[in-house]
């Protein structure tokens, strides 16, 4: 059975600073409906989390590639990656929706929705998010979270994260073209452009998300997808955006903010 990790502390790259509080995760986000008095929840990751590797000959998937609810389980709380935290809450899955437009060839709509049997018990560690009620701009300052490799070396015992901005959309479209790489108006991009900060493997499903100084909100701008290597010069990392996806969100979960 696959465990996927979802924590509530997160601190930074290569800092040795106090423990930081965000709604955070390098696989999945929690997600909780207002509409549902029992408090459904709903985990949001990428669509190519939930299936199994496919053939790169022949990338067609199948349903016998996807994950079904007992093939894996979720871990709230986790901050360590491989020792227990006492804030930990196991989790099972009751069922598992791909967006019906993901293309696993292209990463299109590379989103997917994963419903909870049970609700967890919220708290400073485990909260829920909310989308996006307006789309992104280019400077905005994000935060992306992960246990992922770092620079392609060796995977943290502590989940990381690193602030970067969002790129616009024309600069990160012409600087995959070379590699004959397609950036959709349903990617997002992210990263600077001498390189040095960037999602990697490992880290992919897991949040780029953004707070307003105002309310103190936390609101979910996209999910790691793809890229080329890891914090390469003019490679920016792509996320899945959840903005123009919001509406098939809302759908399936019932999710509002």
């Amino acid at each position: 059975m696959k465990t996927i990790l979802i924590p509530g502390k997160v601190i930074a790259e290569k800092d040795t600073r106090p423990l930081i509080k965000r709604p955070g995760s390098p696989s999945f986000l929690s997600l909780q409906p207002h509409n549902h008095s029992e408090g459904t929840n709903w985990v949001l990751t990428a669509a190519h989390c939930l299936h199994h590797p496919l053939d790169p000959e022949d990338p067609t998937l199948h349903s016998s590639d996807l994950l079904g609810p007992s093939d894996f389980k979720i871990v709230m709380g986790k901050h360590w990656r491989r020792r227990s935290d006492e804030d930990e809450q196991h989790l099972s899955v009751r069922r598992v929706v791909l967006h019906p437009s993901y293309n696993p060839s292209t990463f299109e709509n590379d989103l997917g929705l994963v419903e909870l049997s049970e609700s967890p018990r919220l708290n400073e560690f485990v909260m829920p998010i909310c989308l996006p009620e307006h789309p992104s701009t280019e400077g905005t300052m994000v935060i992306v979270s992960g246990w992922g490799k770092q620079f392609l070396q060796r995977l943290p015992e502590n989940l990381m994260e690193i602030e970067i901005p969002i790129v616009n959309y024309d600069t990160c479209q012409e600087a995959y073209a070379p590699l004959k790489k397609n950036v959709t108006k349903d990617m997002i991009c992210a990263g600077e452009k001498e390189g040095g900060k960037d999602a990697c493997a490992g880290d992919s499903g897991g949040p780029m998300m953004t707070k307003d100084q105002e309310t103190n909100q936390w609101y979910l701008v996209g999910v790691v997808s793809w890229g080329e290597d890891c914090g390469k010069k003019d490679r920016y990392g792509v996320y899945s955006y959840i903005y123009p996806n919001k509406d098939w969100i809302q759908r399936v979960s019932g999710v509002r903010n």
